[in-house]
């Protein structure tokens, strides 16, 4: 199935916030043989909208695989989507090691990313070593 020119029918259903119905028009399209990156990452899209991390990492994971050798995606916009589903799925994470283990990821993934010093301030995070970027009342003199 097709959505409009140039784009797919999952991408089409994310845009009007059918994200479960993107999620299986993706997974057709993976299913029906299609070798390209996108509709991994329209599923990985997806699924990182309907907070399931752990897919969409994966997701996300398979399509730099394929994107490496097709060059169909814009290496920057899958670099900053599997960066947050990382991110997401660490602080959705009740395990800090687990949390810590995921956002590490990234560096063995993508070791050249463009979120490699992030990666590492956020497993400080993580592991409480650095305040969190939302408290706003640590370090504040009262």
């Amino acid at each position: 199935m097709a959505g409009r020119y140039g784009m797919s029918f999952a991408k089409g259903l994310i845009e009007k916030g059918d994200y479960d119905e993107a999620v299986d028009a993706a997974t057709k399209e993976i299913e029906g043989g299609q070798k390209g990156p996108e509709p991994w990452f329209d599923r990985g899209t997806a699924y990182e909208l309907l907070e399931r991390y752990p897919e969409a990492v994966s997701d996300f994971e398979a399509a730099l695989r394929i994107n490496a050798a097709e060059k169909e995606l814009d290496p920057f916009a899958l670099d900053d989507a599997y960066f947050s589903a990382l991110v997401s799925a660490a602080k959705a994470e009740t395990n800090v090691a687990n949390a810590v283990a995921l956002v590490a990821r990234y560096r063995t993934t993508l070791p050249e990313g463009e979120h490699v010093e992030e990666s590492v301030t956020w497993e400080k995070r993580l592991r409480g070593e650095l305040p969190s970027i939302l408290d706003k009342t640590k370090g504040v003199a009262g």
